[in-house]
């Protein structure tokens, strides 16, 4: 019992030193990694140890467990022996890494002595390869070595069997027998021909070096016996021709080739050609160009006519034979370009050119134009005929043609038309035709003011009469007019007196010859462009400048100088010569053909000339100055004879105002009714007027006939104002002078110019102050266009009224504060003479 109590109480009671808790290896599992690879861990596995300890059963029971007392000695004990443990690990793990590495370090070295063994296989090998391939490509060379000594020596075989057969044949031919060649010569094989052909060649060569030591006759036998060969050769070429065996025709041309080289088999190929026998009879026929042809040729204002029909078949003849032909030649000669060549050659060298030589000197013949229209036409047919050669290929067809053909047909071309193109002479011919066309034109023209001026001086026309007389004399001893043919008469109006011969002086004349017409210089521009057309297709480009200031230069002296300066001139003579009578004005009707003239000629300059001369500056702006300062004095001339006849209208109005009779603006009271009509003066100054509308509107257009009636109004208005200043005026007579004033604007009104009708109104304002009641004048001053005047100056219209200082308007006039309303004009209108205008409104005034 007391043992139980005793245990009991053993059982429940708290032993002062509690028994620790049992550790394991286990406890520290999580930790080992740190302890046995301390090299390669870091902070995180360090603090993951630490917390596996802190989360131990020790620290839970120091965290938990009584306060009692704690002895940590088992536990420091339990920590040695794991710490003892775990450095037998930390031994053991690194001596078995010491002994991988070691077999890692041998494995390696082994692997480094097996690599060093298969590369010296693989060099080894290599150089086996390589030793293997030099012997075989030594082998080849050798074996091409050996091929080309065993064909030279077949080659030196050869010559040694040619020398040894030559030399036998020079011996029997030195002893008369030429069987050795004979057999040879009549053998069927084309091969053994040329044989024959090469040796009898070489007999040749050697003759003649050896010609002094050659046996007697030896020379003679050989040449027999070659020319023999030859003809025999010749003639079976021919034969073959004939029948047109192509592979008889192929040997044998190979045969003379080697022979010759091949001239004359190739002069044997072209004689047979029925092209040349019948270009040989069409050479040999004269020209015949038909009447209608030959005027075209002629006529400038007819379109350029086609080639003369004999040369053109020529050229397509050739055409045809040379394509035709030329697959021959490709076919039965070995080198077909060249004899392509020689046929080329003597086509156009011989055939052609002979043809062209004379349809052109024919055209020469008949004019100059007519020449150079037919060298146009030649050389563009010619040239059609040489891009179809090129396109079709010849020998090389259906490919283009070769480059050396290409140039050679160019060539032959170039010299075809080379006489007739260098040294500037196609220029010279066209100027020469246009001087002829142009001369003839003008004939009448110029034969027309020298009738009218022959007792007076000439001015230009005096210093040019004897230069213009040979040209017309030229014109009319020209072919053309020897042939009596209708293009001169077309294009000049020429006319002969019936039973005499040509002469200057048989020449019928009108006074239309003598005006100008707007159709003759558009019948010579036209002919200036044809040509400048001609001249960009037959020159050079270079020359192109050149050729279009020639042509300006032309073309001013002729519609500038010799046409239009002239009938300015006479214009200008014919205005100055009016008398004091009414002028006849007829000659203004020359100014607007003049005005169109220049409009078409300056047009046609810097529309078809000037541009051509882009390619020279200094060719360029010559020809712009002679351009500019044909323009300026052009225009000045014609604003003269404008300003001139401005000047003998205003002067013949002033002389029909001056016939007014004192009496037209105060009448008598028995001749009241008369003042329903105009005054004698007004009818006739307006008829003039009239006859002036109608000049100046058929003579003038555009600015010239606006400035013309602008300055024409302004000159009347000056001349009215004037004039009302002198007449007096009563009642009745300022109702006719109302009528006056209301025809003379009708007048200008029909211009249908405003600033005329605008200046002309103040004359019509001036006019009611004769007709308003005295009461009403100052009011009336005031209104429309009177407010601009000064009132002043109106006294000088105001005084001419009868009832001036009876009704009290001289007082009038005179009173203070009369209301002045200034205008001002920054340019006053010419003739504004007495009456002063300003061009911005002042400050009205009121009556004192």
């Amino acid at each position: 019992m007391v043992k139980s109590t005793v245990a009991e109480s053993s059982r429940t009671s708290r032993s002062i030193y509690p028994k620790p808790s049992a550790f394991s290896l286990s406890h520290f599992s999580k930790a080992l990694p740190a302890l046995l690879y301390p090299r390669i861990v870091g902070r995180e596995q360090i603090l993951a140890v630490s917390l596996s300890i802190y989360s131990s059963p020790v620290l839970r029971w120091l965290k938990h467990g009584s306060a009692l007392t704690f002895d940590p000695k088992p536990y420091i004990r339990t920590f040695e022996g794991a710490l003892e443990r775990l450095k037998d690990l930390d031994e053991g793990l690194s001596a078995k890494e010491s002994e991988l590495k070691e077999g890692v370090r041998r494995a390696e070295i082994d692997h480094a002595r097996t690599i060093d063994r298969l590369s010296l296989k693989f060099n080894t090998t290599l150089s086996e390869f390589q030793r293997l391939d030099t012997s075989i490509t030594d082998g080849g060379g050798m074996a091409a070595r050996i091929g080309g000594q065993l064909e030279q020596l077949e080659k030196q075989h050869q010559r040694a069997e040619d020398a040894k057969f030559l030399i036998q044949c020079y011996i029997e031919f030195s002893r008369g027998d030429t069987s050795r060649l004979e057999k040879l010569r009549r053998t069927p094989w084309v091969e053994d021909s040329i044989k024959c052909a090469v040796v009898s060649r070489q007999l040749s060569l050697i003759l003649k070096r050896n010609e002094g030591t050659a046996r007697p006759g030896t020379k003679e036998l050989i040449e027999a016996f070659s020319e023999s060969l030859e003809q025999d050769l010749l003639k079976q070429f021919d034969d073959a021709y004939r029948e047109f065996n192509v592979p008889a025709m192929k040997g044998c041309a190979k045969v003379l080739h080697d022979f010759n080289g091949g001239t004359s088999v190739i002069s044997n190929f072209l004689n047979q050609m029925d092209f040349f026998i019948a270009a040989s009879k069409i050479n040999a026929g004269e020209i015949v160009i038909e009447d209608d042809l030959r005027e075209q040729l002629s006529d400038p204002d007819a379109n350029p006519p086609g080639l003369d029909p004999s040369l053109l078949t020529l050229i397509h003849e050739i055409r045809d034979v040379l394509k035709m032909e030329s697959e021959t030649i490709k076919e039965v000669f070995p080198y077909p370009e060249a004899v392509l060549g020689t046929f080329l050659q003597r086509v156009f060298q011989q055939s052609l050119q002979q043809r062209l030589e004379m349809v052109l000197e024919h055209a020469s013949n008949i004019s100059t134009l007519a020449f150079l229209r037919t060298l146009q036409v030649s050389r563009a047919h010619v040239m059609t005929l040489s891009d179809d050669l090129k396109a079709h290929g010849l020998t090389e067809h259906p490919g283009p043609l070769s480059s050396g053909t290409t140039m050679l047909l160019d060539q032959n071309v170039e010299e075809l038309f080379a006489p007739y193109l260098q040294d500037r002479g196609y220029m010279e011919k066209e100027k020469e035709s246009l001087e002829q066309l142009y001369t003839g034109l003008l004939l009448k023209f110029h034969m027309f003011h020298e009738q009218r001026k022959e007792q007076k001086p000439l001015g230009v026309l005096d210093r040019l009469k004897k230069s213009r007389e040979r040209a017309i004399e030229k014109v009319l001893e020209s072919e053309l007019a020897k042939s009596q043919s209708d293009a001169l008469s077309k294009m000049i109006g020429f006319e002969r007196k019936a039973g005499k011969d040509s002469h200057l002086s048989d020449v019928l004349l009108s006074d239309t010859d003598g005006k100008l017409n707007v159709e003759f210089p558009k019948r010579m521009l036209k002919w200036l462009a044809e040509a400048v057309g001609r001249s960009l297709e037959l020159s050079s480009q270079a020359d192109t400048p050149r050729d279009v200031s020639i042509m300006l230069n032309i073309l001013i002296e002729n519609m500038r100088t010799m046409y239009l300066d002239i009938a300015l001139d006479a214009a200008t003579e014919t205005a100055e010569a009016q008398t004091k009578g009414e002028p006849d004005l007829s000659y203004l009707q020359e100014l607007k053909p003049a005005t169109i003239i220049m409009h078409l000629m300056f047009s046609f300059i810097n529309t078809a000339l000037t541009p051509l001369s882009q390619t020279s500056l200094t060719i360029k702006r010559e020809m712009v100055k002679l351009t500019s300062t044909t323009l300026s004095a052009l225009e000045q001339k014609v604003n003269g004879v404008i300003q001139r006849t401005i000047d003998i209208v205003l002067a013949h109005i002033a002389l029909l105002l001056n016939k007014q009779r004192k009496a037209d603006f105060k009448p008598r009271d028995d001749e009241v009714r008369l003042t329903t009509l105009q005054t004698p003066t007004c009818i006739s100054t307006t008829a003039f007027l009239e006859k002036l509308t109608q000049t100046a509107t058929t003579s003038l257009d555009g600015a010239n006939l606006a400035h013309f009636l602008t300055e024409i109004s302004h000159g009347f208005r000056t001349a009215l104002l004037e004039h009302l200043k002198r007449h007096a005026v009563n009642q009745a007579g300022g109702i006719m002078l109302t009528k006056d004033l209301a025809k003379y604007q009708e007048v200008v009104n029909s211009w249908k110019i405003p600033a005329a009708r605008d200046a002309f109104e103040i004359v019509t304002e001036i006019g009611t102050l004769f007709v308003v009641r005295p009461t009403a004048v100052r009011e009336r001053m005031r209104d429309g266009v009177l407010v601009k005047v000064k009132p002043h100056l109106l006294k000088s219209y105001l005084s001419r009224r009868e009832d001036y200082a009876s009704a009290g308007i001289e007082k009038m006039d005179s009173a203070r504060g009369m209301c002045l309303v200034a205008y001002a004009s920054s340019a006053r209108p010419r003739g504004l003479d007495g009456i002063e205008i300003y061009s911005h409104f002042g400050t009205s005034c009121t009556h004192g």
